[in-house]
């Protein structure tokens, strides 16, 4: 069998023929890259509308009119809108001329964090287009290492990468490659935890050059298992070039304080404008200048990046997670009067859902509302039982069985023995009672939140039960089981409501968050905030 190559016959029609190839229409491409577009959106923002805006639609005056040219490019453009009429701050986007907006789920709709993904999303799009009309010298290989959600965080991070004229492949998207397959590894029976530093444009001092031989960070280093070892991710982190090289193994807390400027002593909450757990503290803070971005595969096996001094990007449960908590920090710092008990209390969130622990965060500004209707009497710290002295002895039935405490076992002979109970001491002795949970509650009674150590705080807040304080930051209850059912009072037939019948901790930080803001964390590392009735985001 042979085969004859023959010469390709000529493209019927003009240049735009020749252009495309065998692809006599290049709308079939629109119709590819507008759906890829709107199905990618909806991984980040679940929930998220849509609406297509007509030329002529009164909702869009200012937008510019674009004629689609395929052949072009996407022309992808965006606009920010406002709220208003009662709607979420949304987003307007076009592609190919025609223009689309995004209004994202929720009461908080779309942050700046949430923005610039956006834009990046569409330079990645508009990138993948540009190679398949070979007007740009990247590989179209390069986009396919990797899902298409790991380079929109990196063009996100880095977006030069993702220039028209760029050549070289992201670093932040090799090194994110690089954790996801670590993290389907084990070493000595054990997940692998591991990180990278990658610095930023701006110079560093005493910075040093790469040995020559130094590897690139990528997924080929996967292979060596000692690398494991060398990188925890917690302490040590991997420290990558300008040009993608391993050029070193740095301790992160002391890289950041290499300068002295920051030596000794820090605050609790590491200097940082937006609260980050304790754990990844002196990452937030090397990524604060500089343009720098880290990147740690954590213990539960979740890649968190962290840049311009917080944690913006998390993949965890299968998909990636924008962060952005400047804006939910400011949003609930302004819902309480005290900016100090504000940050007191998303940090010890952050901190039980940095150690899997379920909590519920309760802040209620008239205490007076809730005592006997949220939280029962018996849980309030300094709640005192007045009827307890006068109340009268239980009378006994005449020839009934007595039972007899006694102190000393040498004095249960002198009575009948199936009616003394040795060691026994009732209420009425003063001691040897059994333990509860208000026993205990002279240890946080008048206390503050704002004075307590915060390893003190995260245990208290980590019992079963709501930690509930007034709007001043004093202690009204932990570990206290809040009541659900709140039906207006006189109301007889006391009809379930939909919050009463699901009956879990959400349900308890609904009900609760109509006295007063209410943070939620779940045990699976997500921190909720509920105002009003109403969930408003999720961290």
């Amino acid at each position: 069998m042979s085969l004859s190559i023959q010469p390709s016959a000529p493209l019927p029609g003009g240049p735009e023929d020749r252009r495309f190839g065998a692809l006599r229409d290049p709308r079939t491409f629109v119709r590819v890259f507008v759906g890829v577009f709107f199905r990618d959106l909806e991984s980040f923002f679940p929930g998220c509308r849509v609406e297509p805006l007509d030329a002529d639609a009164p909702a869009r005056p200012g937008f510019p009119r674009t004629r689609s040219r395929p052949g072009g490019g996407m022309d992808f453009r965006m606009m920010v809108e406002g709220p208003r009429e009662g709607r979420e701050r949304g987003v307007a986007v076009s592609l190919f001329g025609s223009w689309y907006r995004i209004v994202a789920d929720g009461p908080i709709g779309l942050g700046e964090e949430d923005l610039r993904l956006i834009r990046a999303m569409g330079s990645v799009l508009d990138l993948n287009y540009q190679i398949l009309f070979r007007r740009s010298r990247m590989s179209i290989l390069q986009l396919l290492r990797g899902m298409p959600e790991d380079h929109y965080v990196a063009a996100c991070l880095e977006p030069s990468a993702y220039a028209p004229a760029a050549s070289a492949p992201s670093r932040v998207a090799e090194a994110i490659l690089t954790l996801r397959t670590m993290a389907l590894s084990t070493y000595e029976n054990r997940r692998v935890t591991t990180g990278a530093l990658i610095l930023g444009p701006s110079p560093v001092a005493d910075e040093s050059a790469a040995p020559p031989g130094a590897l690139a960070f990528g997924v080929e280093l996967t292979s060596l298992k000692s690398l494991h070892r060398l990188c925890d991710g917690r302490r040590t982190l991997f420290l990558v070039d300008r040009d993608g090289r391993m050029a070193d193994v740095v301790d992160v807390r002391r890289w950041v304080d290499r300068d002295g400027a920051t030596a000794g002593a820090e605050p609790d909450d590491g200097g940082l404008e937006v609260p980050c757990a304790r754990l990844y503290q002196a990452h937030a803070r090397a990524t604060r200048a500089g343009g720098h971005v880290c990147l740690v595969l954590s213990p539960h096996q979740e890649i968190k990046v962290f840049a311009g001094g917080m944690q913006t990007f998390v993949f965890a449960h299968g998909r990636w997670r924008v962060l952005d908590p400047a804006s939910k920090f400011a949003l609930w710092r302004e819902s309480l009067a005290d900016p100090r008990l504000a940050r007191v209390l998303f940090q010890t969130a952050l901190e039980l859902a940095e150690e899997r622990k379920g909590g519920l965060l309760v802040v209620v500004p008239v205490p007076a509302e809730v005592i006997g209707r949220l939280i029962a009497p018996e849980d309030v710290l300094d709640y005192r039982r007045d009827d307890q002295d006068d109340a009268e002895p239980t009378s006994i039935e005449p020839g009934g069985p007595t039972l007899h405490v006694v102190d000393d076992e040498r004095a249960v002979g002198e009575i009948p023995a199936s009616f003394a109970i040795p060691g026994f001491r009732g209420p009425g002795a003063g001691r040897g009672d059994s333990p509860s949970k208000r026993s205990i509650h002279y240890l946080a009674e008048g206390r503050s939140l704002l004075t307590l150590d915060s390893s003190v705080v995260e245990a208290l807040a980590s019992l079963d039960g709501a930690l509930a304080v007034d709007g001043e930051g004093r202690l009204l209850s932990f570990g206290a089981i809040l009541r659900h059912d709140l039906s207006p009072p006189g109301d007889g037939h006391r009809t379930p409501s939909r919050d009463t019948a699901e009956g879990a901790r959400t349900t308890a930080a609904i009900v609760a968050s109509r006295f007063g803001p209410v943070l939620k964390i779940s045990e699976d590392g997500i921190v909720s905030c509920f105002l009003d009735g109403n969930r408003v985001w999720d961290l």
